[in-house]
């Protein structure tokens, strides 16, 4: 089954086979440029992803800045995934599509600290990824609220400069040498810390990356 995603209602298009014909029957009714999307190949990759974990139970989230059509938001919430956002915006997308707030990950860069509050009020679960604001959000919720903290592992991985994201010169996430800090924040006002991230770069073909990153 494929989606084919009608611009002026915003409801998808129930096409069977994608061939040349009818993707250019597509293009003629819409315009160009158009997206026609698998439905069925997503579902496919989603199920890969999932099982190559076994028996581990994963909770796989989306990274909803790939692509934030609600079509393809709301087939994902079918297969069981979650949300990752980078941005408020994106939390609202998100729970416009059906996703409970503890289905969604936010994960923010360079933002005030106001946001990660809104986000917070909203209920969906806080990333952070720089000393400043863990120390707000301790200041502010203590053992209340629970979080996670991205790291970054000061490896550089990815298919070229522009997305690796984990190298030491990253403004993404706190320093792996940075460690003895984090331990003094949480410690000085008992966060609740439940989960450790870690995003090196996309475009990664090398699995030892991942292993290295471990």
């Amino acid at each position: 089954m494929l989606f084919e995603v009608d611009l002026l209602s915003f409801a998808p298009l129930k096409i069977k086979n994608m061939n040349k014909s009818i993707l250019l029957e597509v293009a003629e009714k819409f315009g160009t440029p158009s997206y026609v999307y698998s439905a069925e190949k997503i579902q496919q990759q989603y199920s890969q992803l999932h099982a190559s974990f076994k028996p581990l139970n994963v909770k796989l989230h989306y990274a909803l800045k790939a692509l934030n059509n609600s079509n393809i938001l709301k087939l994902l919430k079918q297969e069981g995934s979650g949300l990752d956002a980078v941005s408020l915006e994106e939390i609202h997308l998100g729970l416009r599509a059906g996703f409970s707030p503890e289905k969604i990950m936010y994960t923010p860069n360079c933002v005030a600290f106001d946001e990660i509050k809104a986000a917070v009020q909203l209920g969906v679960f806080i990333n952070i990824d720089n000393l400043t604001m863990l120390e707000k959000f301790g200041q502010e919720y203590g053992h209340s609220e629970a979080c996670c903290i991205r790291i970054n592992p000061h490896i550089m991985a990815g298919g070229n400069a522009n997305i690796s994201v984990g190298h030491i010169d990253s403004k993404f996430g706190i320093s792996i040498h940075q460690v003895r800090h984090i331990e003094r924040i949480v410690e000085n006002y008992n966060i609740n810390v439940i989960g450790l991230h870690m995003h090196t770069g996309s475009d990664i073909l090398d699995a030892d990356v991942f292993l290295r990153g471990r």
